[in-house]
């Protein structure tokens, strides 16, 4: 029997350990926090993610928990100019807190061993020989698979480190949103953007990227700059006028690399740790459990890595520049409100700029 240690339990780590159960391997899934526990992020689970949980029967696994669908994205200028664009393929609006908990508790169901909390102090890439803490009587193990996937969201372990950025990604749940719930909707601020979405309960996350910098000019206090986000955009402002924050604002780097040119033998990155774009796309999930499906397929063939190498990097090339570039254009006012006025009056540049972006 093969057996492979999979570092993080999100949605790639937890899709990955899913299918190798399935598929007779020995599985140990290790994960640092306690679920269920929240997480930055965008929240919307775009059709790529949703057709890998269909192609293994587990969208019905989360259609359970009562995602919002979305069928549409709107983009809003600092001005208030607005254009809407019928998305291409259904995205779900649904917490990491519900999500996570759900496919974790699946790849338990599925025959993995998962262990939490736990953090993995150290790995070696070539023994593969991995130490892990239990963080709650903190005694330490050490575990000795076939194979390792890395998915803790960071690319921290094994392969190589990628630089950090000077931005932030910052959510939060509020309710009382006056927004239309079929749809993920993008406003324009100075210097970077602010992203909706509605997810389960009745409740939207406001998810955005935000330069350190701006941060620390309100003392960190992110109420205080959510309000000056407010102001710089007219539909945001509008939209929030009666809205009522419900969670805590939670922040965390934001990272942005390409596929990594080489990896340890036997030590596969997955997710946010094989590649991460920029959210504004709202692909990351999606990517996460399509990278985590073709780890397993490519495993499970006994497959060399060079194979899944070129697949990443055909994955992600497309959507990783787009994706950059779009972010930049709706982060300064003036080419936001040329972008969304041009999308607004032409049919074909709204379909082309979503395929631009992966859609």
């Amino acid at each position: 029997m093969s057996s492979v240690t999979i570092i993080g339990a999100g949605p790639a780590g937890a899709t990955a350990a899913i299918l190798l159960a399935r598929r007779g391997w020995a599985v140990t899934l290790i994960e640092q926090h306690k679920f269920p526990r929240d997480k930055v992020c965008g929240e919307c689970l775009s059709a790529l993610g949703i057709e890998v949980l269909e192609r293994h029967g587990l969208a019905c696994v989360l259609a359970k928990l009562g995602p919002v669908k979305l069928s549409k994205t709107t983009l809003v200028a600092p001005d208030g100019t607005e254009a809407t664009v019928a998305l291409p393929g259904a995205m779900w609006g649904l917490s990491r807190y519900a999500m996570d908990q759900a496919l974790a508790e699946e790849a338990v169901r599925a025959g993995a061993r998962m262990i939490q909390p736990a953090r993995v102090e150290s790995l070696d890439p070539v023994s593969l020989q991995c130490v892990v803490r239990d963080l709650v009587s903190n005694e330490l193990r050490t575990l000795i698979s076939d194979h390792v996937l890395v998915a803790d969201g960071k690319a921290s372990m094994g392969v190589a480190k990628p630089n950090k950025t000077s931005d932030l990604g910052v959510k939060a749940h509020f309710s009382g949103v006056e927004d239309q719930p079929d749809r993920i909707t993008l406003f324009g601020v100075r210097g970077h953007y602010v992203g909706l979405a509605p997810i389960e309960d009745a409740r939207w996350n406001v998810a955005m990227s935000v330069p350190a910098a701006r941060v620390a000019e309100c003392r960190g206090n992110f109420d205080a700059f959510f309000e000056q986000l407010r102001r710089e955009n007219a539909g945001l402002n509008r939209r929030f006028a009666n809205a009522t924050r419900v969670s805590d604002w939670l922040a965390a780097p934001l990272p942005r690399f390409a596929v990594a040119r080489d990896w340890p033998a036997r030590l596969v990155p997955i997710g946010n740790a094989a590649a991460a774009l920029e959210p504004i796309g709202g692909e990351g999930m999606g990517l996460a459990m399509r990278s985590a499906e073709l780890a397993a397929l490519e495993l499970s063939a006994g497959n060399d890595a060079s194979r899944l190498r070129r697949a990443f990097r055909k994955l992600w090339r497309l959507r990783r520049g787009s994706s950059r570039a779009a972010a930049v254009t709706m982060s300064h006012p003036a080419t936001a409100g040329i972008a969304v006025r041009t999308i607004s009056a032409n049919d074909a540049v709204a379909r082309a700029s979503l395929k631009f972006v992966g859609k």
